[in-house]
């Protein structure tokens, strides 16, 4: 009830009520609630409230004009009061309100009669507390005697996620005059909340790769959850640390022994769990590049031999992995021996003094002393003539003597068959000598596969075992020794409790601590690479062209059909609906290396041919001949095919 008269109109509130009020409504533009509120009940136009905005005197301001507006509308104490309780504007209520006494009408504890709570991880803890009086109460939840920023409601709704959260809650109720006077505190009974136990959960792994300065100190740490408190203890190189038995390891004044893999094996009495292994290494002053170069093979179409399923995938996952970290890349499918010689002899000249190359095979390939590629039209039984051997790219690559050599074989190492392929033990080999004029320790030699062991293709797998290992760690910040490191152990990972069908090797003859994501210097690059460059770099085409006979015109567009192999153009016509699109070698090949898409009106090219002899292309309707037209691909292709096919 109110401490005035009901009935009475409100400018018989006495002065020091009336200021009060109106000192309220203009706290916080609190007079715009109500204001709305009346707008909305008496349906005023939205000019009524920005009437209320414009003082013009001094001594106005919006909540007096406001009263002023009730007061002359013959407003009532009893209507006022009706409006602020609509509004929920109840400290302003309580002043011409009596006042009542603080009480609390619902406990959090009103639900659970033992007082005691149960709440699992994840979900929500809601706790209600329910009070009345005048002026109207107020409220803030506490946990353990610590307030909760933010809970200022009746109800406490909150996710658990931490064993920290088990423990008291209880909320306190207090009212406050408008003034801010405090009158009266009263705090509810409190509720036990403990917490399902919860097996152990690892919320952050430790930093997967660290690089840390001789003598300076490194600091990793992990996290994780359960029920009870999960215990910490941590391990290098497989072998426990004494007394590090927190979820953060800091090691002072770092070296070469400290260096190698530390995880943290985390436990409590219902499960336990290990972090994923942080690699700490020496940080070695950085390297930089006048240019990284990349050559990349993928032979898998063979002619006398059975065909591959992943170099094409293989390769190009390199390639990509490899232009993201500033290697220019060469790329081709498919290539023929003198295909292959040409190519590495274009490569080799790029590689002079500061310059890091990596060679990339992907195909078939043998081991007889040292390791062998098989070309495409390698013939059926082979010797060792007709294949490239390692050695022979050594003594091509390292004569001008490049900063660093990355040489990856993923082929097979096995043996040839002595039951097809006798005549090959009788052969003498021509073996080449290599060495680099200044002897640099700069070559490392990687295979997919241990020496006369095969390598596989993953069943149903894009890409070949090596590769799918190899592709995690290429464009890593590791040093090259640690990056075929790494690759090896993955690999063996996945043949955990199974026969280790495929081990990987790699010899490395490198004292600097190279890393393939190395920086390029901006200057001083060798007008090799700039040629190298030219000989490489290629951009669609789009060209004009007619069919005389039935004087159609049309565009041809020529690009390479995948991005990244040079020696794959694709050819596609437009504007040419309702007739047939065919084209044609004008001279046949010994092996078809011309597709077509009818369908698209388009065809792709494996080598193209080189000669003067011209594309023919050819269109027709229903089997009638409209026209045909030549086209001089050689033109069109990148500079560095017209090499490598001499």
């Amino acid at each position: 009830m109110t401490r005035f008269d009901k009935d009475a109109y409100i400018e018989c509130l006495p002065i020091t009520t009336y200021n009060e009020i109106i000192n309220a409504l203009n706290k916080d533009a609190t007079w715009t609630i109500l204001a709305n509120h009346v707008a909305k009940e008496l349906q005023y136009p939205c000019t009524w409230l920005q009437s209320l905005q414009e003082i013009k005197h001094s001594n106005d301001s919006p909540g007096q004009k406001l009263f002023s507006e009730l007061n002359i509308r013959m407003c009532t104490i009893e209507v006022l009061c009706t409006l602020l309780n609509d509004c929920k504007l109840y400290n302003i209520l309580s002043i011409i309100s009596d006042p009542e006494p603080l009480n609390i009408i619902m406990h959090p504890t009103e639900k659970f009669p033992i007082n005691i709570l149960k709440v699992s991880f994840g979900h929500h803890l809601h706790l209600c507390c329910k009070a009345v009086g005048m002026p109207p109460p107020n409220y803030i939840w506490y946990h353990n005697d610590k307030q909760l920023q933010h809970y200022t409601s009746d109800e406490l709704d909150l996710i658990i996620t931490n064993v920290s959260q088990a423990g008291e809650y209880k909320c306190k109720v207090f009212q406050i005059k408008n003034d801010g006077t405090l009158i009266s505190t009263l705090t509810s009974k409190a509720v036990i909340v403990q917490i399902f136990p919860m097996p152990v959960i690892i919320e952050v792994q430790p930093q997967q790769f660290l690089e840390v300065k001789e003598n300076e100190s490194f600091t990793i740490f992990c996290k994780a959850s359960s029920n009870p408190e999960p215990c910490y203890q941590w391990f290098h190189d497989n072998i426990k640390i004494d007394g590090e038995t927190s979820n953060i390891l800091h090691i002072k004044q770092f070296t070469s022994k400290n260096e190698g893999k530390y995880y943290c094996y985390i436990h409590n009495n219902i499960s336990e769990a290990y972090t994923e292994k942080s690699h700490i290494m020496i940080d070695f002053q950085r390297l930089k590049a006048v240019a990284k170069i990349a050559l990349i093979i993928a032979n898998e179409e063979y002619e006398y031999h059975k065909c591959l399923l992943t170099p094409k995938n293989d390769a190009a996952c390199i390639a990509n992995l490899l232009k993201e970290i500033g290697f220019e890349v060469i790329c081709f499918l498919n290539l023929t021996f003198t295909q292959m010689k040409n190519a590495i002899e274009i490569f080799s000249k790029a590689l002079m003094e500061g310059v890091y190359g990596l060679f990339y095979f992907a195909g078939h390939g043998f081991k007889m002393q040292e390791s062998y590629m098989l070309a495409t039209d390698a013939p059926e039984k082979f010797l060792r003539k007709d294949a490239i051997c390692e050695s022979e790219l050594l003594s091509a690559f390292l004569k001008n003597n490049p900063e660093l050599l990355i040489i990856i074989l993923d082929t097979c190492q096995s043996l040839p068959s002595r039951e097809l392929n006798p005549e090959i033990y009788q052969e003498v080999p021509i073996v080449k000598e290599y060495k680099s004029k200044k002897n640099l320790r700069n070559l490392i030699q990687a295979y997919s596969t241990s020496s006369y062991r095969p390598t596989y293709e993953k069943i149903d797998s894009k890409y070949s075992l090596y590769m799918t290992h190899l592709s995690k760690y290429i464009n890593k910040d590791i040093t090259v020794t640690k990056l075929f490191e790494e690759v090896g152990k993955s690999i063996d990972s996945c043949f955990k409790d199974k026969e280790r069908n495929q081990i990987p090797m790699f010899a490395a003859s490198v004292t600097k601590p190279f890393r393939l994501i190395d920086a390029i210097y901006k200057q001083n690059r060798p007008n090799i690479i700039d040629h190298l460059y030219e000989l490489t770099s290629y951009s669609s085409r789009t060209i004009n062209v007619t069919f005389k006979r039935s004087n159609i015109c049309t565009r041809i567009t020529i690009s390479l059909f995948m991005e990244l192999y040079l020696n794959v153009i694709k050819i596609k016509a437009h504007d040419l609906s309702n007739v047939k699109v065919t084209f044609y070698n004008s001279v046949p090949m010994k092996r078809n290396n011309l597709f077509q898409n009818l369908y698209e009106k388009e065809c792709w090219i494996h080598n193209p041919q080189l000669t003067e002899k011209p594309l023919i292309i050819t269109i027709s309707k229903n089997e009638i001949l409209l026209g045909a037209t030549e086209l001089h691909i050689k033109d069109y292709i990148p500079s560095i095919l017209k090499d490598i096919n001499v």
